[in-house]
């Protein structure tokens, strides 16, 4: 009787303890979603006035108060002016050249770089993969000099596209990203290639480079991005206007249209609506590689 009128008691008090443990559990996904929705409001709104300021006519007011967000009048007549007072198929020709070459040799040369770092034993490995990860610590900018006499002295290739691709064959965080995901691949594997007689060069081709597809996507937008961005480098070694890429070559609405933010905010989403379009198609092969890369 006892141990029924115990059980009895014990039960309420289970209930109200799996009722707040609910309570509390939906508390905190409330508040991680508010939080998020508040991070991803203050990230939006600058890119949406962006936009919406791309498409306001004459008659919109930019600054007024109340905020005019949207446009009364919409329009692309901003996008078109943009695009009659500077060549920007050449900025979008010469970005898409280079941003792609640029990431398909870098990705190739840092996966040819890991794969040793993480898979082959030689003299000194961990004290070069550590230096090389040192140089994290020196300012790209201080690079500008020297490389800058070296492409106009050197290799003769200031002021071609090639001064851009050429310095960016193989950056340090690749190098870093791939060697983590070629150690989560098990040896095991390699073994038994290396069993069946392939060669390093096609373990590396045709059964490495497949296990590790999410990191290599993310190798090759993070690379796709910085080089598409990239501004102050190509600023010094593309005078020439119809050789500048994107980026450096809608930097002249400043001056351009330096009183017409309509102008300027079109050029500005020109640049970032390819970005995003990238980003939306291989998202899910982004944070694949991220999280490979962690975990190795």
């Amino acid at each position: 009787m006892n141990q029924t009128q115990t059980a009895a008691r014990a039960q309420p008090n289970v209930a109200a303890r799996n009722a707040a443990r609910k309570r509390r559990q939906i508390a905190e996904t409330v508040f991680w979603y508010a939080l998020l929705l508040f991070i991803a409001a203050i990230t939006i709104l600058p890119l949406a006035w962006t936009l919406l300021t791309s498409l306001k006519g004459p008659n919109d007011a930019i600054f007024a108060v109340p905020l005019q967000l949207l446009p009364k009048d919409p329009t692309l007549d901003n996008y078109a002016r943009v695009w009659k007072q500077l060549p920007v198929a050449n900025f979008f020709i010469n970005s898409i050249i280079v941003s792609a070459a640029t990431t398909t040799l870098n990705v190739l040369f840092t996966a040819l770089a890991a794969y040793p770092f993480a898979k082959m034993k030689f003299w000194g490995r961990d004290v070069i993969f550590y230096l090389l990860l040192a140089t994290f610590i020196v300012p790209p900018q201080l690079t500008y000099i020297p490389g800058f006499v070296l492409a106009r002295n050197v290799f003769q290739y200031y002021d071609t596209l090639l001064a851009l691709i050429f310095p960016n064959l193989a950056t340090v965080f690749n190098i870093f990203l791939l060697r983590q995901a070629f150690k989560s691949v098990p040896n095991d594997l390699i073994d038994a290639a290396k069993i069946d007689g392939a060669s390093e060069l096609r373990i590396w081709w045709q059964i490495l480079l497949p296990v590790i597809r999410p990191s290599l996507a993310t190798a090759a937008i993070i690379t796709f991005v910085t080089s598409w961005n990239d501004f102050l480098w190509p600023s010094l070694m593309l005078p020439t206007m119809v050789n500048k890429t994107l980026p450096v070559g809608l930097a002249a609405l400043q001056g351009m249209f330096a009183s017409d933010l309509r102008a300027t905010a079109a050029g500005i989403v020109m640049t970032i609506i390819p970005i995003l379009i990238l980003f939306i198609f291989l998202q899910r092969q982004f944070v694949r590689g991220m999280t490979g890369a962690v975990k190795g």
